[in-house]
């Protein structure tokens, strides 16, 4: 099979071009060329938290790789079967490199496996321009679940920028023949709404972080209501670690639809109520228009529209630069053609017609 060459300076121009590309041809078995990575950054090329999804990726399909380094601007991916059985990876970023974003990487290829995979990988769970654990665990594996895919992932251990050190472990079935087809059109009822506030740092500092989270989930309760939502149940968890940091995540369940936001909890910057603005007014925003997902979970769903098995229609408020980078990169590597429509009532309606992919 030729070479497959991508820009890795077009559109969103950064590491989401990476990890799904390397999914992508890890499951397609396609050769690539990925050049002119994240060339227009002020510190182009790969970087540790690239470094270790494409690690990660290479366990998974025997590749052989050239030009896997710090700063490199192109990498030679050539992948080779996918991996088979029950097994088990780490991952050791060594630094706060995200791994929600690793997860980005390797969900979509263990889910094509023939067997159950456990994958452990270790950097951050908390971090900047990244989801947070708490929201990949709530907000994104509920809707992946509709696709047909079932896993979880148990946080052992946070990790916040910039040492890391945290650690997940990832269980994914396969899925069963196809992806399913999703229709995630209708908003549904008014929403309960769920929070799960967290703080985690040095053991001396639990009082202090006890009492702010307590003062966040009653600062987010008071603004909820104000807007006319008054089914709210909110989370708490202090924790134990070496760096300190924290998230908010919300999610609001209409019985036909789930719509996250996330805020991250810096603890020299941060305060109760920025914090609570900053979670609610996201929420609040795709909760006035009736989105079906926020925008943050519609990029994490193109990979699985793409390879799903049927036609999938997904209603978003907002498209983002991340989700047509997703939406370009799927079509550069499959026959799966997605539309998106803009709508009357504000939202776009996304659609695409799957490849369906079937498991090994």
């Amino acid at each position: 099979m030729s070479v497959k060459i991508i820009d890795g300076s077009v559109l969103e121009g950064g590491g989401q071009i990476l990890r799904l590309s390397v999914a992508f041809s890890c499951l397609l078995e396609q050769p690539i060329l990925i050049n002119k990575i994240r060339a227009g950054r002020s510190n182009p090329g790969l970087k540790p938290q690239h470094l270790a999804g494409i690690q990660l990726i290479k366990q998974m399909c025997y590749a052989t790789t050239n030009g896997d380094r710090q700063n490199s601007c192109e990498l030679t991916f050539q992948p080779k079967s996918l991996k088979m059985g029950n097994f088990n990876l780490n991952v050791n970023s060594q630094t706060a490199a995200s791994i929600p974003l690793m997860i980005q990487s390797a969900l979509p290829v263990a889910i094509f496996s023939n067997h159950n995979s456990s994958i452990t990988m270790k950097g951050g769970t908390d971090v900047s321009f990244s989801p947070s654990m708490d929201y990949v665990k709530n907000v994104l594996f509920p809707i992946y679940k509709l696709f047909g895919v079932h896993c979880d992932a148990l946080i052992t251990k946070r990790g916040f920028y910039p040492k890391g050190r945290g650690e997940v472990v990832l269980t994914v079935n396969p899925v069963a023949d196809y992806l399913n087809p999703v229709q995630i059109n209708n908003f549904g009822d008014h929403p309960a709404i769920k929070g799960f506030v967290f703080i985690s740092g040095p053991k001396y500092q639990n009082n202090k972080n006890n009492q702010i989270i307590q003062d966040i989930a009653t600062a987010v309760k008071n603004k909820l209501n104000l807007s006319g939502y008054h089914k709210i149940t909110i989370e708490t968890e202090v924790g134990d670690s070496d760096g300190s940091g924290g998230s908010v995540v919300l999610v609001a369940d209409t019985g036909t639809s789930l719509i996250g936001s996330s805020a991250l909890y810096d603890m020299r910057k941060s305060t109760v109520n920025s914090i609570t603005d900053e979670v609610c007014d996201k929420l609040l925003l795709d909760l006035e228009v009736k989105s079906c997902v926020d925008p943050n979970a519609m990029d994490n769903l193109i990979i699985f529209m793409a390879l799903a098995n049927g036609k999938s229609k997904v209603k978003c408020r907002e498209i983002t630069l991340h989700t047509k980078t997703a939406i370009y990169i799927a079509e550069q590597f499959t026959d799966a053609k997605f539309s998106i429509k803009q709508l009357d009532d504000g939202l776009n309606e996304v659609t695409c017609e799957g490849i369906g992919l079937k498991t090994f």
